[in-house]
């Protein structure tokens, strides 16, 4: 089978970020002349700043600023050479002075920390030791890890701040590795959560080949001695733990340290340490405001400045206990998280805070699950208590107003991040209950309850999901042994008071796996695994349409004036649904780039994903294969189809069957089990062994078979599902044994595409993959989408992990 274009990580994070863009809440330019830490000025208004990361207010501090001055007039703007040749007296000075705060450790400054977890992963790491990733570790951590995979180095991940769980992989990983490194941060950057120090010790007594790496960033400045970070209060460093910091964030500049207790570390990063040797090192007006900070860190005015935020803090965090908001935060650290749920009210929320004249960052899937964004916020000195209370004041009347007006409850809201909530703020909306006293709904689980009259007015040529064909899946997919083989059914019909169709569709519930449009040698690595663990990865999910059809699963009268109510209901549906079959995935497919809904969907926290293409021919009738070549333009095109499928015809012999014995049934699901083992493009579980024998008892449904004229071999089969007025030839069957002698796979496209001709029907769905195949003979490929949400992203994380191997 050909391979298809993949999803890619990035593009989802694309479809998000620039949604929230075109809102206004991310990638916002500021207009403001001069910058003290204190306001942003957006669109020509003040905002008052609880978006940074200087959390000690050292960036605007004078000294920082006048010895940043007085090392580019003594030095220049760059020295433009690499480290491995000169390192220049003024790094020097630094390293001495940061090796100062970290008691004596030695020191190695870098252009960036991201660059320091390039250098130092690449030096120390080998391929006979073990990365364990925890799985909210900085995205700058992650990245280097996915090419130490390249030298052979496995890397795993767990759930986050899982120690059960890191216990387990190191036991079941400890005889295999030379050594174990479990990589995390010292506070977490999106939820300010910070890691169990304590269970890390004992972890670490227990295991002696278990090593500790650290991206402490946010941690530096504003705890321990020196300010030299939360972990290095904590546990400090020695040769099996290893601390990564910054000359950012806290310390007031621009760069990344590395701290090392193993003097043989030291001295091979030292040495060649990858972007340490190859890039530039720091400028001069880096390093002189990096001096003066240092120095102030090894003062006593680092105490001062910490006790003034911690200050802060501590009032920020009675504020939030008073306004009763979602905040699931650590008290212990500047970072502030406050749960939104639904994308759709964290922006209205982060919007009206933003309108209230303060700057707030925003949380989105995929950095968080879809259902869990939020508005993120931190603590600087630069903020006042005033700050806090005219800012604790706007959350607590924007919080509910947000969540009303787009369609949630304040109730959901709570309940979703596990947080208790006062009588007073228990106020119901009634957006879906109102839209309830004007539309009907019913609801089914199965199609034989539904009048068949009904169904097929809206889906009767929409693939293989008329009346009849949804009687034919729910027979395949109910009653079999295995547990991904048993799918759940639920349908939804919305009409008006009189009766009118307003909304319909349906939902399967089942288990996929996880990596179903990931890259191919993803999923192969995957499957290796599944061998002996056959759910790794999958999971319960409920799904618009089936994985046993495609095409338009939704009927919408769009000019209903209770259209948009109806799709309320729908979101209700789903969310009642997902609930009671205890799903964890949600996915609403197959939809066109300009759909209506999509913009709806993406409100409400879905995710846009590009699935594979889909490929339909409009019937153009043809009499003979002359006729057909005639209307193809290309004559590439027109010469691979005489080549491949014309010439080769008179070595077939092409029969069409309804009803099957058992014997061929058996050798029908054999030649798809072909393909099936072959293809991990579109990766799911295989169907049922009955299908093909269930698939005869149905008169739409048909099977034509590809046998050799030579010997009656049978070596290709298409199951194919005849529609009103539409050809849906939804399954293929292979002998690859002849994929090359007889371009068998050619010659099934060839023959799918002339039963759609020779029965006279407008369309003929030819599926998805294989679009170049397809577009010889005039399908038209059209782009679709499908929206995903999750309820936890461990997953597909994990899954990404996996992408250099």
């Amino acid at each position: 089978m050909a391979k298809i274009n993949h999803n890619n990580y990035l593009d989802v994070v694309d479809s998000v970020w620039t949604s929230a863009k075109e809102k206004g809440i991310m990638h916002i330019n500021s207009e403001e002349r001069r910058f003290d830490g204190t306001k942003f000025t957006i669109k020509g208004k003040e905002l008052i700043n609880f978006g940074t990361c200087g959390y000690m207010g050292l960036e605007t501090h004078p000294d920082l600023i006048a010895n940043s001055i007085r090392l580019t007039k003594k030095f220049g703007t760059q020295l433009s050479m690499s480290r491995a040749f000169i390192r220049p007296t003024y790094i020097q000075e630094l390293e001495e002075l940061m090796s100062q705060i970290f008691d004596g450790n030695k020191v190695i400054c870098y252009t960036s920390t991201s660059n320091a977890h390039i250098s130092v992963i690449s030096t120390i790491v080998k391929p006979d030791d073990l990365i364990i990733l925890d799985q909210q570790v900085h995205f700058s951590v992650q990245f280097p890890c996915k090419n130490m995979k390249l030298q052979g180095t496995e890397v795993k991940m767990v759930r986050h701040s899982d120690y059960l769980m890191l216990e387990e992989m190191i036991q079941e990983n400890y005889n295999k590795y030379t050594r174990i490194w479990y990589m995390a941060d010292g506070v977490y950057s999106m939820h300010g959560d910070l890691p169990d120090t304590n269970i890390l010790k004992k972890l670490l007594n227990k295991y002696p080949k278990l090593n500790l790496y650290f991206d402490d960033a946010h941690g530096m400045g504003w705890e321990g001695k020196n300010g030299s970070g939360h972990i290095y209060n904590q546990l400090g460093v020695n040769k099996r733990i290893v601390l990564i910091s910054t000359l950012a964030k806290g310390f007031g500049c621009v760069g990344g340290t590395a701290i090392f207790a193993d003097p043989e570390m030291y001295r091979k990063t030292d040495i060649f340490g990858g972007p340490l040797s190859y890039s530039h090192p720091l400028s001069p007006a880096n390093v002189g405001a990096a001096i003066a900070s240092a120095k102030i860190h090894l003062s006593s005015d680092i105490y001062k400045y910490q006790a003034e935020l911690r200050e802060l803090m501590d009032y920020m965090n009675r504020r939030l206990v008073e306004k009763n908001l979602t905040n699931i935060s650590s008290p212990d650290s500047p970072i502030y998280f406050i749960g939104g749920g639904l994308n759709k009210v964290t922006r209205n929320f982060v919007h009206r805070i933003l309108e209230e004249g303060i700057y707030v960052n925003t949380a989105t899937f995929p950095v968080v699950p879809n259902d869990k964004s939020g508005l993120r916020f931190t603590l600087t000195r630069h903020n006042t208590k005033e700050d806090i209370d005219l800012f604790a004041d706007a959350m607590e009347y924007h919080f509910p107003k947000a969540i009303e007006e787009e369609g949630d409850t304040v109730e959901r809201v709570y309940e979703e991040f596990g947080c208790s909530i006062e009588k007073s703020k228990k106020n119901r909306i009634n957006n879906y209950t109102a839209t309830a006293t004007n539309l009907v709904i019913k609801e089914y689980t199965t199609i034989h309850d539904i009048d068949p009259e009904i169904w097929d007015k809206m889906f009767k040529d929409r693939g293989n999901i008329s009346h009849s064909g949804m009687q034919c899946m729910e027979e395949i997919f109910s009653n079999n042994e295995k547990l991904e083989e048993n799918w759940s059914f639920h349908y939804l019909i919305i009409k008006d008071q009189k009766g009118e169709l307003v909304l319909a569709t349906f939902f399967t519930g089942a288990i996929y796996k996880d990596d179903m449009l990931s890259q191919e040698n993803v999923s192969k690595n995957i499957e290796e695994v599944r061998k002996t663990d056959p759910f790794y990865l999958c999971s319960k999910t409920l799904a618009m349409g089936s994985l046993f059809s495609e095409g338009d699963f939704i009927y919408l009268n769009a000019e209903h004036s209770e259209w948009r109510n109806s799709v309320n209901l729908l979101f209700e549906f789903v969310s009642k649904t997902k609930k009671e079959i205890e799903a964890s995935t949600v996915i609403f497919r197959d939809f066109n780039k300009d759909d209506i809904l999509n913009s709806i969907l993406e409100d409400e926290g879905y995710a846009k994903i590009k699935m594979p293409n889909t490929n339909i021919i409009k019937n153009p009738k043809w009499e003979t294969t002359t006729d057909l070549l005639a209307l193809i333009k290309s004559s590439k095109k027109r010469n691979n189809i005489k080549q491949y499928a014309i010439r080769h015809l008179d070595k077939f012999d092409v029969r069409i069957k309804n009803k099957i014995t058992g014997e061929e049934a058996t050798h029908y699901f054999d030649l798809f089990s072909n393909v099936k083992s072959m293809n991990y493009s579109y990766n799911f579980f295989s169907y049922p062994k009955k299908l093909p024998h269930i698939l005869s008892k149905y008169a739409e449904w048909e099977f034509i078979e590809i046998r050799l004229k030579e010997n009656d071999q049978l070596i290709a089969v298409i199951f194919g599902y005849i529609g009103d007025d539409h050809y849906s030839p939804l399954i293929v069957g292979l002998d690859y044994n002849y994929i090359n002698t007889h371009h068998i796979y050619k010659q099934t496209m060839f023959q799918m595409v002339k039963r759609g001709n020779d029965l006279n029907k407008r369309k003929t769905y030819l599926g998805l993959t294989a679009d170049f195949e397809k577009q010889k003979y005039l399908a038209e490929t059209i782009p679709v989408y499908a929206f995903l949400k999750v309820d936890e992203t461990y997953n597909l994380e994990l899954i990404e992990s996996y992408s250099n191997i």
